[in-house]
């Protein structure tokens, strides 16, 4: 089921918060040895909660649409024991929570734990790291995606209703394509990042993932139109943008860009007049930089415990000279500017979340040459950080070894309703939600 049809169960007393966490439990209990998806889970406490929420119901104080539903949480989020994926901070426990996890308990979530990261949320799983790797539901021997790896795991295999991650060039939205769920970033400054263990503070957001785009929407507080539909909705696609990648994946999109046109969008090419790899450039130089910025009091004292990778990347970072960060934001100044004006004739954009579906976790950290310019994998998600507005990737079919893809729709900044409205209308004509993982059913 989704969240909000077991909310819905919830408020009319159908369904027991108790008995739900209780099954959630003991399900996490059975699958999270093999995929890894929980670094920590919160049995007690998330029992107690639930508890809470069953007698409030009882006597009428609904709260609302997340009362009583078990969610998580990325381990970059404060709350309780919070490592960020690093052996740096194994043994470090939040000394307050991130306004976020404040927000849900006030809506009366239930809270079951912290979720597997990629090391401060970039450096890429491997099976060499502190923490084990999540693995994808769809082939374990696959990245779920990153960052918020543990996100998608959950998701897919049945072991939350809803999660935040965190999305600095995709990291919400890679994880949700690769996993075969909804990812959604919402317009840059939406939610909350206080309390957020940050990695670029000027592109990083918060952002829920879940099952259908209607749950990732109630996790946010956002509201659209459910019925709108897409007739006379303006849809652009950028192919040359995205004519890279894989082959598999191009062709499951323009399924998906298809259907649009048949559900009555106005669907046209446009140019961006820039590309991908400008696009990801910009990402990465703001990013080290940024990384390296916050964790230079640590490299100076020289304490050990990052991880290989994520050592390169800040020592990357410290590279990057002052002038080449300057000239990286005045060129996110000039996409801001260029997708200012495509948005004044397109409603939504439509491309691949990213250009390849996931791939076997590696024995070892990979050389960051590798990662950034020999053989980057086209990840069309860090347009919509660099530009700040809300982006949903939502499932859209599978390639040949059983591994989902996910389709990408971008909007203007503030306007995440038009946005989520086009992907819900996809999301029900497609009917890929209704898909899971057989091994995990």
């Amino acid at each position: 089921m989704s969240l909000l049809e077991v909310s819905e169960l919830m408020r009319t007393k159908q369904l027991s918060p108790v008995e739900l966490t209780r099954e959630m439990l003991e399900r996490i209990e059975r699958l999270n040895p093999s995929l890894g998806a929980y670094y920590t889970v919160f049995a007690d406490q998330a029992l107690a909660e639930a508890q809470a929420a069953e007698s409030e119901i009882a006597r009428g104080a609904w709260r609302g649409r997340l009362h009583g539903v078990p969610i998580a949480f990325k381990d970059l989020y404060e709350l309780g024991p919070t490592t960020a994926g690093s052996k740096l901070l194994a043994d470090r426990v939040a000394t307050r929570e991130a306004e976020v996890v404040a927000r849900m308990r006030t809506e009366g979530a239930v809270i079951l734990g912290k979720l597997a990261t990629h090391e401060f949320g970039l450096a890429a799983a491997t099976l060499a790291d502190h923490f084990p790797p999540a693995r994808n539901p769809w082939d374990p021997e696959r990245t779920p995606g990153g960052s918020s790896t543990g996100a998608g795991t959950a998701l897919a295999s049945g072991m939350a209703f809803g999660a935040f991650g965190t999305d600095t060039g995709g990291s919400v939205r890679l994880p949700a394509a690769f996993s075969g769920v909804v990812g959604y970033k919402p317009t840059f400054g939406l939610l909350s990042t206080k309390g957020l263990i940050p990695l670029s503070p000027s592109l990083d957001h918060a952002g829920p993932m879940a099952r259908t785009v209607s749950d990732a929407a109630a996790l946010a507080s956002v509201s659209f139109d459910r019925h709108g539909g897409l007739r006379g909705l303006r849809v652009g696609v950028p192919r040359d943008f995205w004519d890279a990648g894989d082959p598999q994946v191009r062709e499951r999109v323009e399924a998906a860009i298809k259907l649009l046109g048949e559900l009555g969008a106005v669907v046209e090419d446009v140019s961006l007049g820039f590309s991908i790899v400008q696009v990801m450039a910009t990402g990465y130089l703001i990013t080290l930089a940024e990384a390296a910025a916050f964790h230079l009091a640590t490299l100076r004292s020289a304490r050990p415990g990052y991880g290989h990778e994520f050592g390169l990347v800040l020592r990357a970072g410290l590279l990057v000279p002052g002038h080449s960060y300057v000239h990286a934001q005045k060129a996110r100044a000039g996409i801001s500017l260029r997708m200012a004006k495509v948005f004044e004739s397109h409603d939504v954009l439509a491309m691949p979340t990213v250009g390849a579906f996931a791939d076997p976790l590696p024995a070892g950290p990979r050389p960051l040459t590798k990662r950034i310019s020999e053989q980057p994998t086209p990840q069309y998600t860090w347009l919509a950080n660099l530009y700040g507005g809300p982006a949903v990737s939502v499932p859209c079919g599978f390639v040949t070894e059983g591994l989902p893809v996910g389709l990408q729709l971008m909007g203007r900044p503030h306007d995440d309703a038009t946005v989520l409205r086009a992907a819900h209308a996809y999301e029900q004509a497609a009917g890929w939600r209704d898909k899971f993982p057989p091994s995990w059913p």
